[in-house]
């Protein structure tokens, strides 16, 4: 059955808002618009401006946690960063379905309705990988169909500490080691199968978090989802500055799988936020 929204006022991508303007809408997704229409029998009556829902283009869940803990005192990133590891040290997959869900909750309300979540909390403590290698990112995926935000799960490739005064990658931290396959080959692997069910409202990719944390020397193809790969700039040392014109760009594509089947709330509405 097709819902139809009838709109005061739309933006439709021009200089100014359309009024009149009736959506028909099919499995949650906007199928037809026409502009400069009355009010029809059946429609619902969306008041004030209507907008497309917003893109959250990078989004780390789990950093939601430190909000209102950092800024005390003077700090600089690297006081922050540590911070951070000890946020990423306590959760497991439960608790990170239970954050994630609230984070994607506030996206919604905000009128954010598809995420890019770059994902790199992989493996349990001390570096351990979960029974299923990937837990940690299906319970990312979970928590965005359980309050329906669309989600490109970017995983994450983490594989040092830093780099050191002589250039030579530094091993990851007691906790970054959470973040860290060890080497890019096992994080090719495992990120090659980040996948998701057919026609579930989620896509997935891959990411290089920073210059600092990847080896740029000479590696095997990085896996592409379908919006390719990106990378992360975060600080540097001079060093590893200087070393970024030799990393290697991604060049395939990973092996398709499913993921196990998720919680979903049902829930469907059309991709438009209301009085935004």
């Amino acid at each position: 059955m097709t819902d139809r929204y009838w709109c005061e006022l739309a933006w439709l991508g021009g200089a100014t808002a359309e009024p009149g303007v009736l959506l028909e809408v099919d499995g949650g997704r906007i199928t037809t618009v026409h502009a400069g229409v009355g009010f029809s029998a059946g429609a619902v009556r969306l008041r004030g401006l209507t907008l497309p829902g917003l893109v959250n283009a990078h989004s780390h869940a789990f950093h939601r946690a430190l909000r209102g803990r950092t800024h005390a005192g003077e700090g600089s990133f690297w006081t922050w960063r540590e911070q951070m590891c000890r946020v990423a040290e306590r959760l497991d997959p439960d608790t990170y379905h239970s954050l994630a869900t609230a984070v994607y909750g506030e996206m919604l309300l905000a009128g954010i309705t598809c995420v890019g979540e770059f994902h790199y909390l992989h493996h349990g403590p001390g570096g351990v990988p979960y029974d299923d290698p990937n837990e940690m990112g299906a319970a990312l995926l979970a928590a965005a169909a359980d309050v329906g935000m669309r989600i490109t799960l970017l995983d994450t490739c983490y594989l040092h500490g830093g780099v050191g005064a002589d250039g030579v990658p530094l091993a990851p931290n007691p906790v970054q080691v959470r973040f860290s396959d060890g080497d890019a080959d096992a994080w090719a692997e495992r990120a090659a199968a980040v996948s998701v069910a057919a026609g579930a409202a989620a896509r997935s990719g891959a990411a290089i978090h920073s210059v600092r944390a990847v080896d740029p020397r000479p590696s095997p193809p990085l896996p592409a989802g379908p919006l390719g790969t990106t990378c992360h700039c975060t600080p540097t040392s001079a060093s590893s500055r200087r070393r970024t014109s030799s990393a290697s760009p991604p060049t395939t594509s990973p092996r398709r799988r499913c993921w196990p089947s998720t919680a979903r709330s049902g829930r469907t509405s059309p991709r438009c936020t209301p009085r935004i």
